[in-house]
Protein backbone atom coordinates (compact mmCIF):
# COMPACT_ATOMS: atom_id res chain seq x y z
CA UNK A 1 0.00 0.00 0.00
CA UNK A 2 1.07 3.30 -1.22
CA UNK A 3 -0.25 4.35 2.37
CA UNK A 4 1.90 2.35 4.79
CA UNK A 5 5.12 4.21 2.20
CA UNK A 6 3.78 7.43 3.34
CA UNK A 7 3.25 6.60 6.37
CA UNK A 8 6.57 5.39 6.98
CA UNK A 9 8.56 8.58 5.18
CA UNK A 10 6.21 11.34 7.85
CA UNK A 11 6.83 8.82 11.03
CA UNK A 12 10.88 9.44 9.71
CA UNK A 13 10.25 12.96 9.61
CA UNK A 14 8.16 13.57 12.46
CA UNK A 15 10.37 11.25 14.84
CA UNK A 16 14.02 13.17 13.10
CA UNK A 17 12.38 16.84 14.29
CA UNK A 18 10.94 15.53 17.76
CA UNK A 19 14.48 14.26 18.16
CA UNK A 20 16.57 17.39 17.27
CA UNK A 21 14.49 19.34 19.56
CA UNK A 22 14.47 17.01 22.15
CA UNK A 23 10.38 17.04 22.03
CA UNK A 24 8.20 13.45 22.51
CA UNK A 25 4.99 12.22 20.89
CA UNK A 26 2.88 13.41 24.17
CA UNK A 27 3.71 17.37 23.90
CA UNK A 28 2.87 19.33 20.36
CA UNK A 29 1.60 18.64 17.31
CA UNK A 30 3.61 17.77 14.28
CA UNK A 31 2.58 21.87 12.94
CA UNK A 32 4.16 23.12 16.05
CA UNK A 33 7.22 20.92 15.93
CA UNK A 34 7.61 21.99 12.36
CA UNK A 35 7.67 25.85 13.06
CA UNK A 36 9.70 25.41 16.41
CA UNK A 37 12.04 23.28 13.94
CA UNK A 38 12.08 26.20 11.42
CA UNK A 39 13.40 28.62 13.86
CA UNK A 40 16.88 26.26 14.15
CA UNK A 41 16.92 24.54 11.17
CA UNK A 42 17.16 26.47 7.65
CA UNK A 43 16.22 23.15 5.79
CA UNK A 44 12.89 23.24 7.87
CA UNK A 45 12.43 26.72 7.32
CA UNK A 46 12.76 26.57 3.53
CA UNK A 47 10.09 23.51 3.57
CA UNK A 48 7.97 24.37 6.20
CA UNK A 49 4.84 24.87 4.06
CA UNK A 50 4.91 21.27 2.52
CA UNK A 51 5.43 19.53 5.46
CA UNK A 52 2.98 21.45 6.80
CA UNK A 53 0.83 20.15 4.12
CA UNK A 54 2.09 16.56 4.69
CA UNK A 55 0.59 16.24 7.91
CA UNK A 56 -2.47 17.34 7.00
CA UNK A 57 -2.82 14.73 4.47
CA UNK A 58 -1.45 12.11 7.34
CA UNK A 59 -4.15 13.19 9.37
CA UNK A 60 -6.95 12.40 6.07
CA UNK A 61 -4.78 9.12 5.54
CA UNK A 62 -4.88 7.53 9.36
CA UNK A 63 -8.14 7.40 11.60
CA UNK A 64 -6.68 8.22 14.81
CA UNK A 65 -9.81 8.01 16.94
CA UNK A 66 -9.49 4.23 16.90
CA UNK A 67 -6.80 1.57 18.05
CA UNK A 68 -5.19 0.91 16.46
CA UNK A 69 -4.85 2.97 14.51
CA UNK A 70 -6.42 2.27 10.53
CA UNK A 71 -5.76 3.99 7.31
CA UNK A 72 -8.47 5.12 5.30
CA UNK A 73 -7.10 6.49 2.49
CA UNK A 74 -4.29 5.72 0.02
CA UNK A 75 -2.34 8.48 -1.06
CA UNK A 76 -1.40 8.61 -4.99
CA UNK A 77 2.24 7.57 -5.68
CA UNK A 78 3.70 10.65 -6.87
CA UNK A 79 2.54 12.18 -3.64
CA UNK A 80 4.28 9.14 -1.54
CA UNK A 81 7.36 9.38 -4.04
CA UNK A 82 7.41 13.55 -3.06
CA UNK A 83 7.24 13.14 0.97
CA UNK A 84 10.14 9.96 0.38
CA UNK A 85 12.41 12.55 -1.21
CA UNK A 86 11.39 15.01 1.38
CA UNK A 87 12.32 12.79 3.93
CA UNK A 88 15.63 11.79 2.93
CA UNK A 89 16.54 16.00 2.99
CA UNK A 90 15.46 16.45 6.09
CA UNK A 91 17.17 13.73 7.80
CA UNK A 92 20.27 14.53 5.81
CA UNK A 93 20.62 17.57 4.00
CA UNK A 94 23.50 18.17 1.69
CA UNK A 95 26.61 19.67 3.57
CA UNK A 96 28.55 22.44 1.65
CA UNK A 97 31.25 20.33 2.25
CA UNK A 98 32.25 18.06 0.57
CA UNK A 99 29.70 19.68 -1.93
CA UNK A 100 31.68 23.17 -2.42
CA UNK A 101 35.29 21.75 -1.39
CA UNK A 102 38.21 22.96 -4.02
CA UNK A 103 41.31 24.31 -3.80
CA UNK A 104 41.30 27.89 -2.47
CA UNK A 105 44.27 30.44 -3.44
CA UNK A 106 44.91 32.72 -0.13
CA UNK A 107 46.99 35.78 -0.24
CA UNK A 108 48.64 37.32 2.16
CA UNK A 109 48.62 41.33 2.96
CA UNK A 110 52.12 42.11 1.69
CA UNK A 111 52.15 39.87 -1.79
CA UNK A 112 52.88 41.97 -4.58
CA UNK A 113 49.73 42.67 -6.57
CA UNK A 114 51.71 40.46 -9.78
CA UNK A 115 50.95 37.27 -7.89
CA UNK A 116 46.99 37.37 -8.04
CA UNK A 117 47.05 38.98 -11.58
CA UNK A 118 49.17 35.87 -13.05
CA UNK A 119 47.11 34.15 -10.96
CA UNK A 120 43.73 35.39 -12.89
CA UNK A 121 45.70 34.79 -16.27
CA UNK A 122 46.12 31.33 -15.47
CA UNK A 123 43.29 30.22 -13.16
CA UNK A 124 40.15 32.49 -14.25
CA UNK A 125 39.28 33.01 -10.77
CA UNK A 126 38.37 36.52 -9.75
CA UNK A 127 38.54 36.18 -5.97
CA UNK A 128 41.12 36.01 -3.51
CA UNK A 129 40.84 35.48 0.41
CA UNK A 130 43.73 37.99 1.74
CA UNK A 131 45.32 37.26 4.98
CA UNK A 132 47.13 39.41 7.38
CA UNK A 133 49.27 37.91 10.25
CA UNK A 134 46.43 35.20 10.15
CA UNK A 135 43.55 37.11 10.01
CA UNK A 136 40.71 37.87 7.22
CA UNK A 137 41.69 40.80 5.89
CA UNK A 138 39.30 41.23 2.70
CA UNK A 139 38.44 39.58 -0.74
CA UNK A 140 40.72 40.29 -3.54
CA UNK A 141 37.69 40.98 -6.36
CA UNK A 142 38.47 41.77 -10.18
CA UNK A 143 36.52 45.07 -8.64
CA UNK A 144 38.76 45.43 -6.77
CA UNK A 145 41.63 45.76 -8.98
CA UNK A 146 39.67 47.67 -11.65
CA UNK A 147 38.77 50.53 -8.54
CA UNK A 148 42.77 50.71 -8.02
CA UNK A 149 43.74 50.82 -11.33
CA UNK A 150 41.07 53.83 -12.29
CA UNK A 151 42.19 55.32 -8.82
CA UNK A 152 45.91 54.95 -9.90
CA UNK A 153 44.79 56.35 -13.56
CA UNK A 154 43.39 59.51 -12.27
CA UNK A 155 46.00 60.08 -9.58
CA UNK A 156 48.37 60.22 -13.27
CA UNK A 157 49.10 56.85 -14.06
CA UNK A 158 49.97 53.18 -13.06
CA UNK A 159 52.87 51.53 -11.42
CA UNK A 160 53.22 47.96 -10.49
CA UNK A 161 56.34 48.23 -8.78
CA UNK A 162 56.40 47.68 -5.28
CA UNK A 163 52.41 47.80 -5.01
CA UNK A 164 51.35 44.57 -2.70
CA UNK A 165 48.13 43.19 -2.64
CA UNK A 166 47.15 45.23 0.93
CA UNK A 167 47.82 48.31 -1.42
CA UNK A 168 45.19 47.34 -3.49
CA UNK A 169 42.95 46.07 -1.34
CA UNK A 170 42.71 49.53 0.02
CA UNK A 171 40.76 50.15 -2.53
CA UNK A 172 37.90 47.82 -1.46
CA UNK A 173 34.98 50.20 0.35
CA UNK A 174 33.36 46.78 1.40
CA UNK A 175 36.41 45.54 3.99
CA UNK A 176 35.96 41.84 3.79
CA UNK A 177 32.55 42.76 5.42
CA UNK A 178 30.43 40.82 2.29
CA UNK A 179 32.69 37.64 3.11
CA UNK A 180 30.79 35.01 5.78
CA UNK A 181 32.77 31.88 7.33
CA UNK A 182 31.06 28.52 7.93
CA UNK A 183 32.19 25.17 9.36
CA UNK A 184 32.18 22.28 7.30
CA UNK A 185 28.78 21.05 8.55
CA UNK A 186 27.00 23.85 7.55
CA UNK A 187 24.25 22.68 5.05
CA UNK A 188 23.59 23.99 1.35
CA UNK A 189 19.92 25.92 2.88
CA UNK A 190 22.29 27.34 5.24
CA UNK A 191 24.69 29.11 2.30
CA UNK A 192 21.38 30.04 0.33
CA UNK A 193 20.04 32.25 3.65
CA UNK A 194 23.42 33.53 3.96
CA UNK A 195 22.71 34.72 0.26
CA UNK A 196 19.26 35.70 0.79
CA UNK A 197 18.80 37.23 4.05
CA UNK A 198 15.28 37.24 5.17
CA UNK A 199 12.59 39.81 4.09
CA UNK A 200 12.46 42.69 5.95
CA UNK A 201 16.47 42.48 6.86
CA UNK A 202 18.72 44.74 5.28
CA UNK A 203 22.09 43.03 5.17
CA UNK A 204 24.39 43.52 2.07
CA UNK A 205 24.71 40.82 -0.18
CA UNK A 206 27.76 38.72 0.12
CA UNK A 207 30.14 37.86 -2.14
CA UNK A 208 31.26 34.88 -0.73
CA UNK A 209 31.49 32.12 1.93
CA UNK A 210 34.95 30.32 3.13
CA UNK A 211 34.44 26.94 4.35
CA UNK A 212 36.55 25.82 7.38
CA UNK A 213 36.21 22.88 9.87
CA UNK A 214 34.21 25.16 12.61
CA UNK A 215 34.08 28.40 10.56
CA UNK A 216 37.13 29.97 12.16
CA UNK A 217 38.95 32.10 10.22
CA UNK A 218 42.28 31.33 11.15
CA UNK A 219 41.84 27.61 10.14
CA UNK A 220 42.62 25.92 7.01
CA UNK A 221 40.54 27.07 3.68
CA UNK A 222 38.40 23.93 2.60
CA UNK A 223 36.33 26.05 -0.13
CA UNK A 224 34.59 28.65 -1.77
CA UNK A 225 30.68 29.78 -2.31
CA UNK A 226 29.85 32.29 -4.82
CA UNK A 227 26.54 33.45 -5.41
CA UNK A 228 26.77 32.36 -8.61
CA UNK A 229 27.99 28.89 -7.76
CA UNK A 230 25.78 28.30 -4.88
CA UNK A 231 22.94 28.02 -7.14
CA UNK A 232 24.80 24.76 -9.17
CA UNK A 233 24.01 22.10 -6.58
CA UNK A 234 20.44 23.36 -6.44
CA UNK A 235 19.37 20.46 -9.18
CA UNK A 236 20.87 17.71 -6.98
CA UNK A 237 20.10 18.92 -3.68
CA UNK A 238 16.62 20.81 -4.04
CA UNK A 239 13.76 18.62 -3.50
CA UNK A 240 10.98 19.42 -6.55
CA UNK A 241 8.23 17.49 -4.84
CA UNK A 242 5.48 20.42 -5.12
CA UNK A 243 2.65 17.55 -5.90
CA UNK A 244 -0.76 19.95 -5.51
Amino acid sequence: MTAERFIRAYNQIDDHLRGLLDIDRSRYGFASVVDQAAKRYSVVRRYADDLKEFGALRNAIVHDKEYPSRIIADPRPEVVEAIERLAAVILDPPRVYPLFRREVRRLSWDDSIAKPLRWIREYHYTQYPVFRDRRFAGLLTSRCVAQWLADSVHNGGVGFDGVTVGDVLRHDDYEGRRVAFVAREATWYDAVEFFSPAKGKRRASLEAILITESGREDEELLGIITPEGSAQPACRACVAHRWS
